[in-house]
């Protein structure tokens, strides 16, 4: 496989992977290898050391400047949403004392996890104290 083609691949994968995972990390590291993919086109970075410098400094650069800036464009507004918050759910997997569970709320699940040190019981009721980006804080009832 061409370099070129190399780093698009990584870069249109990482991209594509940040659709699943939401932390705004990846898509940066996808940037980075997109512009080394461009550059190595171009002719301007041949050797794979080069490459690689190339790639570290785009991701390093855009994830340093541009995360923060991004983040508060996508979490500006979800500070502000409150609408499940002391509503009840159930719990449909088991929330470990230290790990992540599963509630069902309206339908649909959602993970769950608690900060009271307690597993919380299968079928238990309990209540959703706070949102954190996809995940429900909750606290057994």
């Amino acid at each position: 496989m061409e370099p070129m083609t190399m780093w698009v691949v990584l870069g249109v994968g990482l991209l594509i992977l940040e659709i699943f995972t939401t932390s705004f990390y990846s898509i940066f590291f996808g940037i980075g290898a997109l512009v080394t993919a461009f550059l190595v086109y171009l002719g301007v970075a041949e050797d794979l050391t080069s490459q690689i410098v190339i790639f570290a400094l785009s991701s390093m650069v855009s994830l340093l400047f541009f995360r923060k800036r991004i983040l508060e464009l996508f979490t500006k507004n979800s500070k502000e949403f409150k609408e499940i918050v002391d509503e009840f759910a159930k719990v449909s997997v088991e929330i470990p004392a230290e790990g992540e569970g599963k509630v069902f709320y309206r339908g649909s699940d959602w993970i769950a996890y608690q900060k009271e040190g307690k597993s919380i019981a299968l079928h238990s009721k309990v209540l959703i104290k706070k949102i954190d980006g996809i995940k429900l804080i909750v606290e057994a009832v």
